[in-house]
């Protein structure tokens, strides 16, 4: 089996809307019948009506008060005004072409408990005012919902929050396979949700000025979509409990956290690339009292408090302290992981760290720092038992290397081929400026003070071949820093000696 397996991860079977995948047919209802709303400037005009409905409309703001179930709101139109609904059953709302400002609240404001049903057609926007009117109600985003919102059609749409977060629910929030397009711009948070956020599809393009995505209490779960995060003041998708990501293609670039959970992480699939460009102002630290982990003080491009488990996909992170972080053990089983951290660890575990398969690209900054961390100041190791590894800044002191490892020394910004059987995997080193002892933004300096020649430790399920200046060609990953599959021409060979780690830092510092 090739590496390029490795790099690729299953989605988990069709299930129910928090489970796997989820199909259309979960994420719609039959309704029973449809009341229209069409704004038009300050007005709104109503049409359709239904036992059980009753529909108020005063100068374009319209309250829904409803005691009945599956009756669907067609919106559209374009004008100023509020939808406010109030309701003890499931609804639909399309929003069909729908251009909706409110200057004192939120655009729309679901007051209701049940399941909101959301279909997109057309192109629709939504937009609250900076400042809300005051209210004994929870209201907190341009489009709020007390219940669940489960979002379907191929339309678009872009909400503006510009009080707090742009997209909120109180309960969950989930995107069917046919979710289009939907544009997120807050002032706090992009999308909020309190008990879970689910993407089976769609088309995210979020920017806020917090977190891009967050949940309060429950699971993030990503199967499919693409996600990009263009800009988070803090974190860019965080999470209090598990995140699990399936696949999708997610770009994530924020200023202290691009993903975060309190809970573990677990990467089956997808294609993730996160560049955290925050710069750490202090020497950063685990979690349970390593020192200062706030989120400014420790520009992390993934992080969890849990444990790390990565089975698949391909995952890119970059930052100035630890690339990827666990808080306890992590896992590596397959997948392609690239780690560049410009000033600390590439990967750090505060247990062990496992590798047993995939293929990993580590870089870590100067000593003290090594490309991979254990904890082995309370005792825990790195175990290197499968996989083909590549690593700038050396391992943990002390590591269990049931898979044998070689050193040799490089030269910075020049593209390097490492060959495992018929496996070609070419990378290229960081430039001279970065890890230096000064730090430095990414793109930066060979580790150990910015020299441009020191120590790179590779490791494969067979003696790896290492050819240095080649002329590489493929598909590129690791935001093109590598081509995996590779091809390479010309080059010279690299002498390989025997690594052991019983030292620290760069195989005995």
């Amino acid at each position: 089996m090739g590496l390029l397996t490795a790099c690729k991860g299953k989605n988990e079977p069709s299930g129910g809307a928090n489970g796997g995948s989820v199909t259309p047919s979960d994420t719609t209802i039959t309704t029973t019948d449809t009341v229209r709303v069409t704004w038009n400037g300050a007005s709104a005009a109503i049409e359709g009506t239904h036992e059980g409905v009753s529909v108020a409309s005063e100068n374009g703001y319209v309250t829904v008060t409803s005691t009945v179930k599956d009756i669907t709101y067609l919106l559209s139109g374009n004008g100023q005004g509020q939808l406010t609904i109030y309701g003890t059953n499931r609804h639909q709302l399309i929003l069909s072409d729908l251009t909706l400002t409110c200057s004192d609240g939120p655009a729309i404001n679901n007051q209701c408990k049940k399941s909101c049903y959301v279909v997109l057609s057309g192109t629709n926007s939504l937009t609250d005012g900076s400042s809300y009117a005051t209210s004994t109600e929870d209201r907190k985003a341009a489009f709020f919902s007390e219940g669940q919102m489960i979002f379907s059609g191929g339309g678009s749409l872009t909400v503006k929050g510009n009080y707090k977060h742009a997209m909120a629910s109180d309960d969950y929030i989930q995107f069917a396979q046919s979710t289009g397009s939907l544009t997120l711009m807050a002032a706090s948070d992009g999308m909020h949700a309190n008990d879970g956020i689910y993407f089976d599809g769609g088309t995210f393009t979020i920017s806020a000025g917090e977190e891009g995505i967050q949940c309060d209490t429950s699971v993030i779960k990503i199967n499919a979509g693409t996600i990009t995060v263009s800009k988070a003041g803090d974190k860019g998708i965080t999470a209090f409990d598990t995140i699990i990501i399936n696949g999708g293609t997610i770009r994530v670039n924020s200023e202290y956290k691009c993903i975060k959970t309190k809970g573990n992480l677990i990467i089956n699939g997808g294609d993730i690339q996160v560049v955290c460009s925050g710069a750490s102002s202090s020497s950063g630290g685990g979690w349970g009292g390593w020192g200062d982990n706030s989120s400014s003080s420790s520009p992390e491009g993934i992080e969890a408090k849990g444990t790390i488990t990565i089975n698949g996909g391909i995952v890119y992170s970059q930052a100035n302290d630890d690339a990827i972080n666990s808080g306890g053990d992590f896992t590596i089983n397959g997948g392609c992981v690239c780690a560049y951290s410009t000033g600390n660890d590439g990967l750090d575990a505060n247990g062990n760290f496992y590798i047993k398969g995939g293929l990993i690209y580590a870089i870590g900054a100067r000593s003290p720092e090594v490309a991979i961390d254990a904890n082995s100041e309370q005792q825990k190791k790195l175990y290197v038992t499968g996989g083909t590894l590549v690593t700038i800044g050396g391992l943990e002191s002390g590591s269990q290397l049931t898979q044998s490892c070689y050193s040799a020394s490089y030269s910075a910004n020049t593209w390097y081929a490492l060959v495992v059987g018929n496996d070609v995997f070419a990378f290229k080193t960081p430039s001279s400026s970065n890890n230096s002892s000064s730090g430095g933004g990414p793109g930066g300096g060979g580790p150990g003070g910015g020299s441009s020649s020191s120590t790179l430790v590779v490791s494969g399920a067979t003696k790896p071949a290492l050819y240095m200046s080649v002329t590489a060609s493929g598909t590129a990953i690791f935001n093109s820093m590598a081509f995996y599959p590779a091809s390479y021409t010309g080059g010279s060979s690299v002498t390989l000696s025997d690594y052991t780690s019983s030292g620290g830092g760069f195989g005995g510092w």
